[in-house]
């Protein structure tokens, strides 16, 4: 016996990268299974693989999701979370508002429509960074494997800003940081003056992602607070 087909719509989700939108179905039953064991794994490893094989199985068309910048992961995975379990997210926080010496204490419901509410943050950080007239890099915004290293290392380090420069440049030729070993990058950026590897930091640092920046007052003692959220584990945990 045959079963009957079930329809899905197709919506089209906007990324950086890219000028054309991609096409999409929303969630099924088993993609939603796996993103709420990858987030009760706690493991990022975990985490980072379900979400590149969630965005495979929901696009309609072939996607490198390991060449994906991270923000354009986290643009494509707003859109497909909110076109499949709902527009909106639900962010509870308390007061802790000082009145009368006396904490508030109440609890504030923030209600985050994921499609028209968040904006992406630090849109056209210049990726051309000279080290001096002749020398210089071209970078590129973290992928998603980049979390695996913010996860366990607390500052920027050389290796993260490794994973961001996509090509290195003088006068006479143009370098692919994937022909050299990891050691030989190493030692390039440790040769560089302090005030350009900090343009490196800041790069790296200064990445676009996905936010939220609202106001929300309090009910109950009227302060007013500022609700930050940025990135897709704030969006999602």
């Amino acid at each position: 016996m045959s079963l009957p087909k079930i329809q899905y719509p197709i919506y089209e989700a906007k990324i950086l990268s890219r000028e054309k939108p991609i096409k999409f179905r929303p969630f099924l039953v088993k993609e939603q299974k796996l993103l709420m064991m990858a987030v009760e794994s706690k493991n990022m490893d975990t985490v980072i693989d379900s979400i590149k094989q969630i965005i495979n199985n929901c696009a309609l068309e072939e996607l490198d999701v390991d060449s994906l910048s991270m923000v354009d992961v986290e643009l494509f995975f707003l859109n497909l979370r909110g076109r499949s379990v709902g527009e909106t997210i639900d962010v509870f926080f308390k007061c802790k508002n000082l009145v009368e010496e006396q904490e508030c204490g109440m609890v504030i419901n923030v209600s985050v429509d994921l499609l028209k509410d968040v904006t992406v943050k630090n849109i056209g950080t210049p990726n051309k960074i000279m080290f001096t007239d002749k020398i210089g890099v071209m970078m590129k915004y973290p992928t998603l494997e980049f979390l695996k290293i913010v996860e366990s290392e607390e500052n920027v380090s050389n290796k993260m800003i490794a994973m961001c420069i996509d090509k290195i440049f003088d006068d006479d030729e143009v370098y692919d940081p994937k022909d050299a070993t990891p050691e030989e990058v190493d030692e390039f950026l440790n040769s560089i003056k302090e005030d350009s590897y900090e343009k490196l930091e800041n790069f790296v640092k200064n990445a676009p992602t996905i936010q939220y920046n609202n106001q929300h007052t309090c009910i109950k003692c009227g302060f007013e607070h500022t609700v930050k959220l940025e990135g897709l584990n704030d969006f999602f945990t």
